[in-house]
């Protein structure tokens, strides 16, 4: 019997900090990423803003402010069937952030038929989390197949955090013709080309790589 209280006793822990939103909020405040699970009357259900957290002192825009602080940038949208496609994507991104103390968030347990229901909810991300969907959701922005854009959040989900963080830069860079060559290139790397016949067997194979 203690054996199995002693089993028993993480897994109590993990649910109860699973539904702790409280605690999510606050962390989400001073998080290098926030994921937002949100609704919007232009886009169809459910919709997921990725933002970036930009420290004062990384601030290009604080000429005349006394008391700057730190903003949040949007760096990109998820929505309707597309994040459905992208659930077991999503799931595995978001199952690999804890808090300070090295504990699952658990904010895996949200991407589900149910927990999209939810809404103007804020979901804590690390810097590796963050660069990785933030990048997912730019390079899918002007896909239409949902197999491609599975195909990239799989792929992506799979880049280290500094291959994350290194593209990103690219593909959010000021320059308007390198932002968009980092973009259409990095995508055509991914997914390749629209209408590309080749697409479901690459799919398979990645999915069939967990």
């Amino acid at each position: 019997m203690a054996t199995t209280a002693k089993k028993a006793a993480p897994r109590a822990r993990r649910k109860s900090h699973q539904a702790d939103e409280a605690q999510l909020a606050k962390l989400a405040k001073r998080s290098p990423y926030v994921l937002r699970l949100t609704r919007h009357k232009d886009l169809p259900p459910p919709v997921l803003i990725i933002k970036e957290r930009i420290a004062p002192e990384d601030r290009d825009d604080i000429e005349g402010l006394t008391n700057p602080r730190a903003k949040h940038v949007e760096r990109g949208t998820l929505h309707g069937d597309s994040v459905r496609a992208c659930l077991p994507v999503l799931k595995r991104i978001l199952e690999e952030v804890k808090d300070e103390q090295g504990i699952p968030l658990g904010l895996e347990s949200y991407m589900s038929a149910q927990g999209l229901k939810r809404s103007d909810l804020n979901f804590p991300l690390d810097e590796a989390a963050g660069a990785r969907l933030a990048l997912f959701f730019r390079l899918q922005s002007k896909v239409k197949d949902v197999d491609r854009i599975e195909l990239i959040g799989r792929r992506v989900a799979m880049f280290s955090r500094e291959e994350a963080v290194y593209w990103l830069a690219n593909v959010t860079t000021a320059d308007p013709a390198l932002r968009s060559w980092a973009t259409s290139g990095l995508r055509m790397l991914l997914c390749g080309e629209a209408g590309d016949k080749r697409v479901p067997r690459i799919l398979e194979k990645v999915r069939a790589r967990g």
